[in-house]
C-alpha cells in the first residue's frame, strides 16, 4: 500500500475557492444588470436594495486574488526565475483578451469615425489611461462614472498595479514580516478611506484608488501567509476554524458598534464607510478560511462547490471583462423601462433584463475562452513552470 502525505492547509486547488470566485462575479452581475431602474413597488425595492451588496463582489475578488497570489509566490520563492516565471504567467492570463478588447474597441472607434460616427469623448480621452492599466486614476480624478463599456476596468487596474509591486515584497520578506506588512497596508488603506471620505472626497475617486483597496488585496494576502507558518500548519483545521469564527465575531462587532454610531449620529452615516468596508472583509476573509478549512462533506463546502458556482468561477475573468458592455447600455439606454413599457411590467423587465444579460455575457465569455484565451494559457507550463503545490489563480 503506498503511503500519501497530506497536502499542507492552504496549499494545492482548492474547489471551494473556485466558487468563491464564482460567487464574486454573479455578485458583479447581479448589481451591473439589477440596479438599471428606479423601483416604485416594495417587492422591486427589496430586489434593488439587495442587489447593491453586490458592489461587494468586487472585495471578494481582491481578497481572492491576494490569497492566491501570494499563495503562489511563497510557494515558488526557492524556483529559479521566480520573477520570470511569475510575470509572464500573468501575462498570458490577463494580456490577451484585456488587449484584444481595446484594439477591438479603438480600432472600431478609428474604423466608424471615418464613415461620421462619432465616440464617446470619455472613452477617447481614456484611452491612454486604459491602454497603460491605469484607467482606475483617469476615473478617480473624473470623480465620477463617466467612461462608458470600458469603466469598470479599473478594478483589473488596481490588481495589475499590485501585481507589479507585490512579488518583490513576497520575495524580500518571510511569511511571519509579510504579515505584518500586509496588516499595516489594511490600516493604512483604511485610514486612506476614512481621510478621503472626511474631506468630502467623491465616493467613486475613493473606490476607485489603489491605496484604498489594499485593504481586501492584503488581507488575503495576509491570510496566505498565516497558512504557511509552522504553528499554523500544526494548529490544522481547527485552528483555521477557529480564527474563521473569530474573524466573524470582530466583523459583527464592528458592524454592531457602527450601527449604533449612526443611531445616535446620524450625521456620521458617510464617514464611517471606511469600517463597513473592513467588516465585510474580514467577513470574507472568514469564507476563505472556512472554504481551506473545512470538510468536503460540509454544507458549506457542499454549496461552494456548486457546479453554476464552478461553471462561473472558470469563466469569471471573460465574464467580467464582457458584462459591463451589456450592461451599460441597458443603463444608459433606459432598456429597463422600454421593455416594462413592453411588458407592462417593470419587475418583469427587470428579470428579462437580469436573464438575457447574463446569459449573453456568459455566451461570450465562454467563446471568448474557448476560441481565443487558452490558447495563450497553454504556454503557462512551457514558458513559466509554477510551483507544484500553489493553488490556481485566475
Amino acid at each position: 500500500m503506498i503511503s500519501s502525505t497530506p497536502r499542507p492547509l492552504g496549499q494545492g486547488h482548492i474547489p471551494a475557492l473556485d466558487g468563491i470566485r464564482g460567487l464574486a462575479i454573479f455578485m458583479v452581475m447581479a448589481v451591473h444588470f439589477i440596479v438599471v431602474f428606479q423601483p416604485v413597488t416594495v417587492f422591486q425595492r427589496g430586489i434593488y436594495n439587495a442587489s447593491g451588496y453586490g458592489t461587494l463582489g468586487i472585495d471578494l475578488f481582491f481578497i481572492l486574488s491576494g490569497f492566491l497570489i501570494t499563495g503562489i509566490l511563497q510557494d515558488s520563492k526557492a524556483q529559479r526565475r521566480y520573477f520570470r516565471n511569475f510575470f509572464i504567467r500573468r501575462l498570458l492570463r490577463i494580456f490577451p483578451l484585456y488587449y484584444a478588447v481595446l484594439l477591438s474597441i479603438y480600432g472600431g472607434i478609428a474604423v466608424a469615425s471615418r464613415f461620421g460616427f462619432a465616440a464617446d469623448p470619455k472613452l477617447l480621452e481614456a484611452q491612454p489611461w486604459a491602454w497603460s492599466y491605469l484607467i482606475n486614476l483617469f476615473i478617480a480624478r473624473e470623480g465620477a462614472w463617466t467612461v462608458p463599456y470600458i469603466g469598470h476596468f479599473w478594478s483589473l487596474a488596481v490588481e495589475e498595479q499590485f501585481y507589479m509591486v507585490w512579488p518583490f515584497v513576497v520575495y524580500f520578506l518571510s511569511p511571519k514580516r509579510l504579515i505584518v506588512v500586509s496588516g499595516i497596508l489594511v490600516v493604512f488603506a483604511t485610514l486612506c478611506h476614512l481621510i478621503l471620505d472626511a474631506q468630502g472626497v467623491s465616493f467613486v475617486t475613493v473606490h476607485v484608488l489603489t491605496p484604498c483597496r489594499l485593504n481586501a488585496l492584503c488581507a488575503g494576502a495576509c491570510l496566505a501567509s498565516w497558512l504557511r507558518l509552522p504553528a499554523t500548519q500544526l494548529g490544522g483545521v481547527s485552528l483555521a476554524k477557529r480564527r474563521a469564527w473569530q474573524l466573524v465575531v470582530a466583523a459583527t462587532l464592528i458592524k454592531v458598534v457602527i450601527y449604533v454610531l449612526v443611531v445616535f449620529w446620524p450625521s456620521l452615516v458617510n464617514d464611517l464607510e471606511a469600517f463597513r468596508a473592513l467588516s465585510w472583509i474580514g467577513l470574507f476573509a472568514a469564507l476563505h478560511l472556512a472554504a481551506v478549512a473545512v470538510k468536503p462533506e460540509s454544507i458549506l463546502h457542499r454549496l461552494l462547490v456548486l457546479r453554476p458556482l464552478l461553471f462561473l468561477g472558470k469563466y469569471s475573468y471573460g465574464i467580467y471583462v464582457f458584462h459591463h458592455f451589456f450592461s451599460w447600455p441597458s443603463l444608459h439606454y433606459h432598456l429597463v423601462d422600454r421593455m416594462a413599457g413592453i411588458l407592462g411590467s417593470l419587475t418583469a423587465a427587470v428579470l428579462v433584463n437580469v436573464t438575457l444579460g447574463m446569459v449573453a455575457s456568459i455566451t461570450v465569455a465562454w467563446l471568448s475562452y474557448h476560441a481565443f484565451e487558452k490558447h495563450f494559457l497553454k504556454f503557462k507550463d512551457i514558458l513559466a513552470p509554477s510551483a507544484a503545490r500553489a493553488p490556481s489563480a485566475s
